[in-house]
């Protein structure tokens, strides 16, 4: 997909859920929106993270938080390539946007949901390359 993970970017991803895995859980609790995504095929999933963030950012932070595995990506490639980084009822796909006035997380669960919960418990105030 053109970016590799790395533990700075996952560093990065924690503290955007406020230093904790445990957040991620409470986010989950609190989403804004939650769809069951266990009969959509790759297009209508596609088309639901499309909906979810329509006005996303050029790049999102997408990680793997089992795995402690995060990378910076372009938004688009992961449209793309969905079907190739989430399996469903195995994998916790999360995406971050961070742009400037959006900050949400999209969470796709291995309990096949796609959920939509706002970035709340950020450790930063603002975009983190932006010197916070």
């Amino acid at each position: 997909m053109g970016a590799e993970p790395d533990a700075g970017t996952f560093g990065e991803f924690l503290c955007f859920l406020g230093g904790s895995l445990e957040n991620l859980a409470e986010m989950t609790q609190r989403a804004e929106s939650s769809l069951d995504v266990v009969s959509l095929g790759a297009e209508e999933l596609k088309q639901a993270f499309r909906v979810s963030l329509e006005d996303a950012g050029q790049d999102v932070i997408v990680a793997w938080p089992a795995d402690g595995v995060a990378a910076r990506v372009a938004y688009r490639d992961i449209l793309e390539r969905i079907d190739d980084l989430w399996y469903p009822s195995m994998d916790d796909l999360v995406l971050i946007d961070d742009c400037v006035g959006a900050r949400r997380v999209l969470i796709l669960d291995h309990e096949e949901r796609l959920l939509t919960a706002p970035l709340v418990n950020s450790s930063f105030s603002s975009h983190p390359s932006s010197g916070g």
